[in-house]
């Protein structure tokens, strides 16, 4: 019988990326029940320090981060925001 994923365990942890002063949250996914991981969907791969990126194997997204009023609010004066996917 096939896994039908229903439970998971997330992890994630922050990077310090020491010589920039810049962080990355570094989160993966799998499933409990059969131990297979989740592949991250709609992000290139590759080291972005300004957005969102996926390894290569696509199992681990990495996003850049920051404290608090340390940037601009990306959300800040956002007219809409768009769906991709739902057919």
């Amino acid at each position: 019988m096939t896994c039908q994923h229903m439970k998971f365990e997330a992890s994630c942890k922050v990077a310090r990326l020491e010589d920039s002063g810049r962080f990355m949250l570094e989160a993966r996914v799998r499933c409990t029940e059969c131990g297979t991981p989740f592949q991250f969907l709609g992000l290139p791969p590759g080291l972005n320090l300004e957005g969102a990126t996926v390894s290569i194997d696509g199992l681990e997204a990495n996003i850049a981060i920051c404290p608090q009023g340390q940037r601009p609010n990306p959300m800040q004066g956002l007219m809409g925001y768009e769906l991709k996917g739902f057919n």
